[in-house]
């Protein structure tokens, strides 16, 4: 049968959490796929425990590492490299249920030979969370442009995207910035295709302490550049006054504090939203 699916997961320390993603990857019902893991720069024990792994000859594990560039550069590797019809970012600190493939492919299935729909959705909720299977796992629509859901418990959603639509949508990588928000492509994925959406809950995990959104506003300004470009980009969606606001208000924080240019400050997004916030700042502290 040919492995319909790849399993991405960058990872940069994890050794000490890798084997619990790699435990649910090797109960899965479903075989039929490659956990393809790109290893951002770790200088902890991973490379030796992707090695145990791969000696266990349970899965197809494929493992690349590179200097630490950050996730976004890891993904695109990924995607360079993967030849399979799916592509799905499994990250370092999530697990999957022992169904999850089973029911991704079962998903693929549904969209594969149309050519507008770019992928499928499924949830991940927090592993402490002791919800209600019965709630969940019974609907299923197409979404066009960005996806409205709201879950009765905190959680998010993971896509799941053909390859050869992925392949048309890299991250941007600017020299030096080592994060772009994964909410950047998705959009521009889903301006152009369709999503199939799920409330089937097929991953779980937890923010950890040395995790990505720990951290994030610093993260946002340590790579402006990917930060200014993912605002801008939320301004082509439809936006209410207070969101569009508090946008107007991050990108001029970001701008200032990180010392761009006076171009880049006043027109990157709309000159003339700008020039209300400053005017408004200024009566504020008058």
């Amino acid at each position: 049968m040919k492995t319909f699916l790849t399993i991405f997961t960058p990872t940069y320390n994890r050794a000490y959490i890798l084997p619990k993603l790699y435990e649910s990857l090797k109960t899965q019902t479903n075989k039929n796929f490659v956990w393809h893991i790109v290893d951002d720069g770790s200088s902890d024990e991973t490379k030796m425990l992707v090695q145990n792994f791969q000696n266990e000859d349970q899965i197809e594990i494929q493992y690349f590492f590179q200097e630490n560039m950050g996730k976004h550069f890891a993904v695109n590797q990924g995607l360079k490299k993967t030849e399979t019809e799916f592509f799905c970012v499994i990250d370092s600190d999530d697990y999957l249920a022992e169904n999850a493939v089973e029911e991704m492919e079962s998903l693929s299935h549904k969209i594969k030979k149309n050519d507008q729909i770019a992928g499928f959705t499924f949830i991940r909720f927090s592993e402490k969370i002791n919800y209600d299977k019965a709630k969940y796992g019974k609907n299923e629509w197409i979404s066009s442009r960005r996806i409205n859901y709201e879950w009765e418990f905190p959680g998010e959603m993971i896509f799941c995207i053909k390859t050869n639509v992925h392949q048309q949508f890299y991250f941007p990588e600017f020299e030096g910035e080592k994060f772009c928000p994964e909410s950047l492509i998705l959009r521009r994925i889903e301006r152009q295709f369709k999503i199939l959406v799920t409330d089937k809950v097929l991953a779980f995990g937890d923010y950890l302490e040395d995790g990505l959104m720990n951290n994030y506003y610093q993260l946002l300004l340590k790579s402006p550049k990917s930060s200014l470009l993912n605002i801008k980009e939320r301004f082509q969606d439809e936006i209410s006054p207070e969101e569009k606001s508090n946008l107007v208000k991050t990108y001029w924080d970001i701008a200032s504090k990180t010392k761009q240019p006076f171009f880049t400050k006043f027109f990157g997004i709309n000159p003339f939203l700008i020039l209300n916030f400053l005017i408004n700042k200024k009566l504020k502290h008058q």
